[in-house]
């Protein structure tokens, strides 16, 4: 039984690799994740993305369960970071979008690959729509509704004022085991 949910665990954490890649390559489409999270121990939702992202070469920074973070480590061979220089920042937790973009890594002109990716459960009812503009949209643009925390990470990314090729990745968790992408090259125009 247990070959039987490790073989589950390799293939659904496959299969959201290949989903966040996707969502990474379309900036603000959706992808359900919903399907796979039950293959993973308790907080699938959280185990598997990181099953799939991290490995012993990478730092994390977690600000849930502690006990899901050590699970983490284990499956991963990954270890805990601080916030200024993980790799991969999870915040199941709410957090201070401007507090969190301050501190985490954007990587340099020279190593514009060392920067965080941000994944962080956003939650809530989307409401503020936006338009979207860059690599992996269309040339009209994608027009996207935010929930009002999605809208704050944002705003607080456009207001560090990063330099291309500096800049963070933002994966939102939403509600009903949905995510979206925004990358650091996506422009974005909230409707008025």
């Amino acid at each position: 039984m247990r070959a039987k949910h490790d073989f589950d665990m390799v293939m659904g954490a496959q299969a959201v690799f290949r989903l966040l890649l996707d969502s990474l390559a379309n900036p603000g489409r959706q992808a359900g994740i919903a399907r796979y999270e039950g293959q993973f121990k308790r907080c699938g939702r959280w185990l598997a993305p990181a099953i799939t992202l991290l490995d012993n070469e990478t730092g994390f920074y977690w600000n849930g369960d502690p006990d899901v973070a050590d699970e983490i480590c284990f499956l991963t061979g990954s270890s805990l970071a601080s916030l200024d220089r993980a790799d991969f920042v999870f915040l199941p937790e709410p957090a201070d979008p401007g507090e969190i973009l301050r501190s985490v890594k954007p990587g340099s002109d020279e190593d514009p690959h060392d920067s965080a990716m941000i994944i962080a459960g956003t939650g809530g009812r989307p409401g503020a729509n936006a338009t979207l503009r860059g690599p992996g949209i269309p040339p009209e643009g994608r027009d996207v509704p935010f929930s009002t925390a999605e809208r704050a990470w944002l705003e607080a990314r456009d207001e560090q004022g990063y330099e291309y090729p500096c800049g963070v990745e933002l994966v939102f968790f939403r509600d009903g085991g949905e995510i979206l992408s925004v990358t650091r090259k996506v422009a974005i125009r909230w409707a008025m």
